[in-house]
């Protein structure tokens, strides 16, 4: 039997909670006369009950606090000091909508005026997002995200699906937070952001690289300069407009060699790992007896002595 991890422990003492308001979402949910309001009140609940920060733990829960003409929905604190702002939208609100004055956009104002907050929220009570508006990524980076519906946009309150809800609702937990989880997966979400990615494949050295793989396959050797803009174009288009027809059976002939690709990948790392233990294997073989030291437990006391 696997040990039980901390997150597990986490999950085990929020399912319950967890399970009761998905139920009471579900019922908001099929309720025509539903209000913001509502799902503003559920989402406060939520964040005290099912994601732990509370009183005891040391938070408190501001709602509706006044800044001047913008009003965050709510505000999270920690010993009295803001850390991050939810903004609560209707049930069914589209989170990616990019209009101006709509989700991410107020939550980097919040942010803004309340001064020093690095983490934004964004939820429909069904969809969260979690965003970070460190100074380095102004109009912010979406960190993580959770959806409380299943496979056909429902509420699914059956055991297995609820424990698999509790392990993504676990990623905004007080606990994820006060490990610093939220910064490690920040650097992640910044690393593979697409701007990221995309000046990676249009740096130099990896332009060479495409060079030589065009050449291998094509016998043509490819200028820098147009390769460049070929690659740009591709990345700016996306492979479903460039190439043509982009269909199901391409999409697959895709996905397949990308696999293969990785598959390759991980035999190399496999081959070089083999390697370095077999080199550490031979070391240690062809030792000297002094030359290595080595720890044993003794049976009467179980004390640590070293052996030469």
């Amino acid at each position: 039997m696997s040990k039980e991890t901390k997150q597990d422990r986490v999950v085990r003492s929020i399912f319950d909670q967890v399970t009761e308001h998905l139920h009471d979402l579900k019922t908001l949910e099929t309720n025509p006369a539903t209000k913001e309001s509502d799902i503003e009140r559920w989402c406060q609940s939520f964040l005290k009950n099912c994601l732990g920060y509370t009183a005891s733990t040391g938070y408190s829960i501001r709602s509706q606090e006044s800044k001047g003409k913008s009003r965050p929905d709510l505000i999270v604190l920690q010993n009295e000091k803001p850390i991050f702002v939810v903004e609560v939208k209707k049930l069914g609100f589209d989170l990616n909508k990019s209009d101006f004055r709509s989700g991410k956009v107020q939550l980097n104002e919040y942010l803004n005026l309340i001064g020093n907050v690095r983490w934004g929220i964004l939820t429909n009570g069904t969809e969260w997002k979690l965003f970070d508006f460190n100074q380095a990524q102004s109009n912010g980076i979406e960190v993580r995200s959770f959806d409380l519906h299943s496979e056909g946009d429902v509420i699914d309150t059956s055991k297995k699906i609820v424990e698999d809800h509790c392990y993504n609702v676990v990623d905004f937990h007080e606990y994820s937070y006060g490990i610093k989880y939220w910064e490690e997966e920040s650097k992640k979400a910044l690393a593979f952001s697409p701007e990221t990615l995309a000046k990676a494949i249009l740096s130099v050295d990896v332009v060479k690289y495409i060079s030589k793989y065009v050449k291998g396959e094509h016998e043509y050797k490819a200028g820098h300069d147009v390769l460049t803009d070929k690659v740009y174009d591709l990345l700016r288009l996306g492979l479903n407009d460039a190439i043509k027809p982009w269909n199901e059976a391409k999409a697959t002939e895709f996905e397949k060699y990308t696999k293969s690709q990785k598959r390759a990948s991980n035999k190399a790392k496999r081959t070089i790992r083999k390697s370095v233990s077999d080199a550490v294997s031979e070391t240690i073989t062809n030792a000297t007896p002094h030359s290595v030291e080595y720890t044993v437990l003794t049976n009467e006391n179980d004390e640590a002595k070293k052996v030469s």
